[in-house]
């Protein structure tokens, strides 16, 4: 049960700070990182499940960061939920942050804001972390941005340019969605046998 507490701590704070400014603090991630390795600890010396799993999962996490598919604590995000020790986990915790994302991009696609590419004005683009920048038009002309994810809202912010326009898209709190996920899992796992999840060391 610590383990779990300890990386639920992690994804309720990783979580509001996503929502709120769509980044999440390194140091948020100590408590899931003493639980993960508390977790394996506790394993041993059958740990070999619980290694594979956080291996497989981290490493496509890793890779996706690498090439600027996912931000970085969007990575990390998805290897803690690995890291839980039950072996329900990472299915149902991702399959529950899958129908968190569903309904929240429902409602974003009925306002309008998660359709596609936007072009709003730099002012606005700075104020609101939930854009993804694609390119910044000024004086006529159009300057691509890196397609990493984690570097393109730098560049923008960068090029300083006051009063021109951005191409962006919605950026979906994915954390938050992970975070959702794993924290309704937490609530299953003590719903249906709250005596074998206490009883987790």
């Amino acid at each position: 049960m610590l383990a779990e507490l300890l990386i639920g701590a992690s994804f309720a704070i990783a979580s509001y700070q996503d929502i709120k400014d769509r980044a999440v603090s390194d140091i948020v991630w100590v408590p899931a990182l003493i639980g993960a390795a508390y977790a394996i600890y506790s394993a041993f010396p059958d740990a070999d499940f619980a290694l594979a799993k956080l291996g497989l999962i981290g490493g496509i996490a890793l890779a996706f960061a690498l090439i600027g598919m996912v931000g970085e604590a969007d990575a990390i995000a998805l290897a803690f939920v690995a890291a839980d020790p039950s072996r329900l986990s990472p299915i149902v915790p991702l399959v529950a942050g899958a129908a968190v994302a569903a309904a929240h991009i429902g409602y974003e696609l009925a306002k309008g804001d998660a359709r596609g590419t936007k072009t709003i004005p730099m002012e606005r683009f700075l104020k609101e972390q939930k854009w993804i920048p694609k390119a910044v038009v000024a004086d006529g002309a159009r300057h691509e941005v890196s397609s990493d994810v984690n570097v393109a809202r730098d560049e923008v912010e960068a090029m300083g340019l006051p009063g021109a326009m951005v191409e962006a898209k919605y950026g979906v709190p994915e954390v938050a969605y992970l975070g959702a996920g794993y924290i309704l899992f937490l609530a299953y796992l003590l719903a249906t046998n709250a005596s074998a999840f206490l009883s987790v060391h």
